[in-house]
C-alpha cells in the first residue's frame, strides 16, 4: 500500500487526469451498463408474457366456434392465419380432451433456441362440457434482439464519450504539466539536484520552488480556526494533616511506601474520575476535574474522586498501622469566569491560579479529618436532582455573599451511593493488582464513609 502511494505521488498531473477517467469508466461499465443489461432482459420477459396472455385469449374466442361445430378446415385456418400474420408467434395448436392433437400450425422459420421460446397454454370448455386444450408457442428472439440493440447502442456511445474524455484529460494534463514546468524552470531552485527534481511531480516541484518567496509557508492554513469553547473545571486539594508526623516518627523507607502507596490511590482513581494531578504543595496534593463534552458531570467526579481517596486510604492506614489522614476541599476554578482580556494573557492565569489554590489549601486546613469543604457556587451548580446533599458551617466565611459561604459535604443519594459502592469496588480490584506493597482492603472496613460524622 506504501508502495502504492508512493507511486501515485511520483505521477504527472497527465496521468492522474487518465487514470482518472479510466477508473470512471470501469466503474460506469460494471454499475450502469450492468443494470441496462438487466433493465432490458426484465422488459422483454414483461412484454413477452403480456402479449402472450393477450393472443391466447384471442385465440380462444377464434377457435371456440370451430370447436362447437366439429369444423377442422375452419379451425386450421384461424391458426395458420395466426402463425403467418403475427411474426412472434411460432407455433399453434389445439388439442382434444383426451390430449391427442386435434390440428397445428408451426411457422416457417423455427425457434432458435428453447430460452428465447415461450409456451402458453389455455383451457376451453364448451357449451356441451367438452374441455379442449389450446397451446401456442411464442419466440421472443424479435423482442430480445430490439433491446439488445438499445444496449450495444448506449455502450458504444459511451465507450466513445470515454474515449474523447480520455483524449480530453490527456491534452488537458500535458498542456498543465507544459506550464507549471515552464514557471518551475523560471524560479531559483537546486539545479543540481536532478534526481530530487525527477522523483517529485511538477506540483510539488513547483510548491518547493515557490516556498522561498512566499511570507507565510504554504502549508500554514491562513483562514483563521474557530475556537474550541472553554469548559468549565474545578480544583480539589487533598491534604495530608499528620504529614509532618509521619516524617518525624517513620524511617526513610517506611515513609517512601507510605507516599508511594498513596501515589497509587490517586493514580488509580484519576484514571477512573478522569482527573489530572497538579503540582502539589504545603502539604497538598492538587486535582484538576474538566467538564467533558456531552458530560458536566466534573462536580460530581471531584466528590466521588474524595470519597474514593478517603475510603482507600483509610482502609491502607488500617492495614499497615500507618497512613495519611486526609481533608479536602473543593472550588470551582476561576480562570474562565475572568474577563477575556486577562484570559488570554499566560501570566494572569498563572496568578489566578495560584491564587485558586492557596485558597483551596487555606479552606483544607479548615476541615476536619476526613472531611470535604467547599463553597456555595460549587452547591449551586449542583442540580437538585443529583441527590448530593451539603451543610453550611456556621461562623465560617462571608455570610453577607452566599458564594463565599462555607458548605460541608454531607452524603450521597441512594442511587449515586449505589454507583459510588461499585466503583469503590473496581478500585479496590484495581490496587490489588500491584505487588508492591502487597495490600488487601479490609473486609470489616465499611463500604462508605460517613463524612458527616
Amino acid at each position: 500500500m506504501n508502495t502504492l502511494n508512493v507511486y501515485l505521488q511520483k505521477m504527472g498531473l497527465q496521468k492522474k487526469l487518465m487514470l482518472s477517467i479510466a477508473l470512471v469508466s470501469s466503474l460506469y461499465c460494471l454499475v450502469l451498463l450492468s443494470l441496462l443489461y438487466f433493465q432490458l432482459n426484465s422488459q422483454t420477459e414483461l412484454q413477452t408474457e403480456l402479449f402472450g396472455e393477450a393472443m391466447s385469449h384471442q385465440l380462444l374466442d377464434q377457435v371456440r366456434q370451430p370447436l362447437l361445430h366439429q369444423d377442422v378446415v375452419s379451425l386450421q385456418v384461424v391458426l395458420d392465419n395466426l402463425v403467418v400474420h403475427t411474426g412472434m408467434v411460432a407455433q399453434a395448436a389445439v388439442f382434444k380432451p383426451d390430449n391427442s392433437l386435434l390440428a397445428e400450425s408451426v411457422g416457417s422459420l423455427p425457434t432458435a433456441t428453447s430460452a428465447s421460446r415461450k409456451v402458453f397454454k389455455q383451457a376451453l370448455t364448451l357449451s356441451n362440457g367438452q374441455s379442449w386444450q389450446v397451446q401456442l408457442t411464442l419466440d421472443s428472439g424479435d423482442i430480445r434482439q430490439q433491446a439488445m440493440i438499445i444496449f450495444w447502442s448506449a455502450s458504444i456511445l459511451s465507450f466513445l464519450l470515454f474515449a474523447l474524455m480520455f483524449y480530453w484529460a490527456k491534452r488537458l494534463g500535458n498542456s498543465i504539466s507544459v506550464r507549471l514546468e515552464s514557471l518551475a524552470d523560471c524560479l531559483p531552485g537546486d539545479e543540481t539536484d536532478t534526481q530530487a527534481n525527477t522523483e517529485i511531480d511538477v506540483i510539488s516541484r513547483l510548491e518547493k520552488r515557490i516556498e522561498p518567496l512566499l511570507l507565510k509557508p504554504a502549508s500554514v492554513n491562513t483562514t483563521p480556526l474557530e475556537t474550541e469553547p472553554e469548559l468549565e473545571s474545578c480544583c480539589l486539594a487533598i491534604r495530608g494533616i499528620n504529614l509532618p508526623q509521619l516524617q518525624a516518627h517513620l524511617s526513610h523507607d517506611n515513609l517512601r511506601r507510605v507516599l508511594k502507596r498513596f501515589d497509587d490511590i490517586i493514580a488509580t482513581t484519576n484514571e477512573l474520575f478522569k482527573g489530572e494531578r497538579l503540582s502539589g504543595a504545603n502539604n497538598c496534593v492538587y486535582l484538576r476535574f474538566v467538564a467533558t463534552p456531552g458530560d458536566s458531570n466534573f462536580l460530581l467526579r471531584a466528590i466521588s474522586s474524595h470519597l474514593a481517596l478517603v475510603e482507600l486510604q483509610r482502609e491502607q492506614a488500617n492495614e499497615e498501622g500507618a497512613g495519611l489522614i486526609l481533608s479536602s476541599a473543593l472550588t470551582i476554578d476561576p480562570s474562565l469566569q475572568e474577563d477575556t482580556a486577562n484570559a488570554s494573557c499566560r501570566f494572569m492565569q498563572d496568578t489566578a491560579a495560584e491564587a485558586t489554590l492557596a485558597q483551596l489549601s487555606a479552606t483544607s486546613l479548615l476541615a476536619d479529618p476526613w472531611q470535604l469543604l467547599t463553597h456555595g457556587t460549587v452547591k449551586t451548580k449542583i442540580p437538585a436532582e443529583a441527590g448530593i446533599y451539603f451543610e453550611a458551617l456556621a461562623g465560617i466565611g462571608d455570610h453577607t455573599n452566599q458564594a463565599s459561604e462555607t458548605f460541608l459535604f454531607a452524603d450521597l443519594g441512594s442511587d449515586q451511593q449505589a454507583l459510588f459502592e461499585r466503583q469503590l469496588a473496581y478500585l479496590r480490584n484495581r490496587l490489588s493488582e500491584n505487588e508492591e506493597p502487597h495490600w488487601q482492603p479490609s473486609a470489616s472496613s465499611s463500604p462508605l464513609v460517613n463524612i458527616s460524622s
